[in-house]
Formats: C-alpha cells, sequence, structure tokens
C-alpha cells in the first residue's frame, strides 16, 4: 500500500515527531512511505497515495484549512484519516482551542483516531476508533539496569500546569516520603529518546499518575507505555479502561486513592524482587503490545475493513 503520512518532521525540540515514528513503522511493516510536511503537500503527491494519515500537526490552525482541500481534492477511493495523540475535551481547559479546531474539520475525515475518548468524538465525524499511542521500539532497544543499588527512589517526567494540581499534591506525598526525581517541573526540562530511558534506569519506581479529575475515563497519557517500557516498576493512577492495556499486580500497580497509592509505594520501594518482576513483565508487554507496530497494524485493519 502505499501510503502518505503528513506531519512536520521535527519538533518544536528539533526531535523527530510522533507523525514520523508512526511512519516508519508503517515502513517497517511492509509499506510504501512518504513523509510529506504541509508546506510540501500537493494533489499530485496526494493523489499517489491509497491512504492518507495526518497527525496531530493537521489541527494547528496554520494547517487546519488543509482537511477540506485534501478532502476535496484526493481520490475518492484513498481514505483520509487523523491519528490524533493527545487531551482533546472541553472540560479540559488547556485542550479547548484543540477542541475547537477539531471540531471544525472532524467532518472531513473518513476515520478519525484519537487517543482521548472521554469526548463523544463519534458524534462529529464519520467514524471514530479509540487507538492509543505507543512507544518506538527502537528507543527502548538497550540493556535495562540492574533493580539493585538504584539511587532514586521514584521518577516522574512531566510538566508543571495548574491543570495538573492533583497531580503535583501526589508529587509532594510522594517527595515527603521518599527521594523523588521529577523531570519537567520546569517546562524547558524535557528527556526523549535515549535520554528518558536511560533516566529512568537510575530510579527504583516510576510514578505514572491518573489524568486530571476532570477527564475521568477512557484517557491516559502516552507517558505509561513509555514509562512501562524502560523496565522500570510502573506505580499507576487508575483510569477506566486501562485495564485492557496492563495487568494489575503483575505488569504495574494500579492505584486509586492518596492512601493506595503510599501503601504500594512503601511496598515496592522495600521488595527488590518485587519491583525486579514487575518491571520486567511491564517492560515484556510494551515491547509486545504497546510499540507503533502494534498501534500501525490496528489502525491499517480497522481502515481496511471500512472501505
Amino acid at each position: 500500500m502505499n501510503i502518505l503520512a503528513l506531519t512536520e518532521k521535527k519538533n518544536n525540540q528539533g526531535a523527530m515527531t510522533n507523525g514520523v515514528k508512526a511512519a516508519i513503522a508503517m515502513q517497517r511493516i511492509g509499506h510504501k512511505v512518504d513523509v510529506v510536511e504541509h508546506r510540501d503537500l500537493t494533489i499530485e503527491t496526494m493523489r499517489r497515495a491509497d491512504l492518507i494519515v495526518a497527525f496531530g500537526t493537521l489541527i494547528y490552525l496554520r494547517h487546519a484549512s488543509q482537511a477540506k482541500w485534501i478532502a476535496e481534492n484526493k481520490r475518492v477511493d484513498t481514505p483520509f484519516v487523523l491519528w490524533y495523540f493527545d487531551a482533546c475535551n472541553p472540560v479540559f481547559k488547556h485542550s479547548q482551542h484543540k477542541v475547537g479546531t477539531m471540531l471544525k474539520i472532524a467532518k472531513f475525515f473518513d476515520h478519525l483516531f484519537m487517543t482521548d475518548h472521554s469526548y463523544p468524538w463519534e458524534n462529529h465525524t464519520k467514524r471514530f476508533t479509540q487507538l492509543m499511542q505507543g512507544v518506538d521500539q527502537g528507543e527502548y532497544n538497550h540493556a535495562t539496569a540492574s533493580h539493585n543499588g538504584r539511587r532514586i527512589d521514584v521518577i516522574f517526567t512531566g510538566t508543571q500546569l495548574a491543570a495538573f494540581g492533583e497531580r503535583e499534591a501526589m508529587l509532594k506525598q510522594i517527595g515527603k516520603m521518599c527521594s523523588l526525581k521529577w523531570i519537567g517541573a520546569n517546562a524547558s526540562r524535557r528527556v526523549i529518546g535515549h535520554d528518558f530511558f536511560m533516566a529512568y534506569q537510575s530510579a527504583k519506581v516510576a510514578f505514572v499518575p491518573p489524568p486530571p479529575a476532570c477527564v475521568n475515563s477512557h484517557y491516559w497519557s502516552n507517558r505509561i507505555y513509555l514509562a512501562a517500557g524502560t523496565g522500570t516498576p510502573c506505580l499507576v493512577g487508575y483510569t477506566p479502561g486501562i485495564e485492557a492495556h496492563y495487568l494489575d499486580e503483575k505488569e504495574v500497580l494500579f492505584f486509586r486513592n492518596s492512601a493506595e497509592m503510599k501503601a504500594k509505594l512503601i511496598m515496592l520501594l522495600n521488595d527488590t524482587d518485587l519491583r525486579k518482576k514487575i518491571g520486567n513483565a511491564g517492560r515484556a508487554r510494551t515491547l509486545r503490545d504497546h510499540t507503533y507496530d502494534s498501534r500501525v497494524r490496528e489502525l491499517l485493519e480497522v481502515v481496511n475493513a471500512s472501505r
């Protein structure tokens, strides 16, 4: 199949975008893929494609008008889909502008794939499927460090925003209990790729908070896959639906309240063998079921079934 992947190639940190990572996965499983940036898209390029997959950069205001143009000028037999990786719900204040754009352009897609199903997107587009993100296995093709002697108790990576007040309260509780490494409290400090993997090798436990209380089901951050893939055992804030992705007390440990979070954290910190068991199982599940290759296969199966 000839696939056109419409995405910017670099993010604002100069790193490869998730759209490119997904496109590479499409190539890896045997498809011919043209990765095209928005400014370079032409009708000729578009009409060579058997499938057009756009990514999150399409809903930037400077690009959003392309959705209608693509829908009107593509081949009739070429599905046009969007795969969007972030929160997109009007109750989540910092994503309201994205919701507004998405509501305007959702009708132009033959299929909308989103990680966030906390909003009824199926009412605004022809077809909708919740499809989570995943990890680029190439970034995880490294040996994990021994679980003995890790010098940091807990690691967390993520920004500090008003919308995440519950997250900050949890992190403060953890910081009073043990040593905590918080990368991203200053938004200019981020780790990705190999640096992310290596940062997690220094910690005994990875903390994965639930999404804000206003988004109470069917959405969680890609952080869980990224963290679990490192082999560091994950303490995860439970969100309905997530149990289909990881087994509680085998591949991760879920918590539903502050008391349970503290109890399970103490249990992990006091048991090296348990940390190793949970960490290894979570890593194995991630690299088996939650890679871009796996997600791309899911997307293509859904698209081909609806042709």
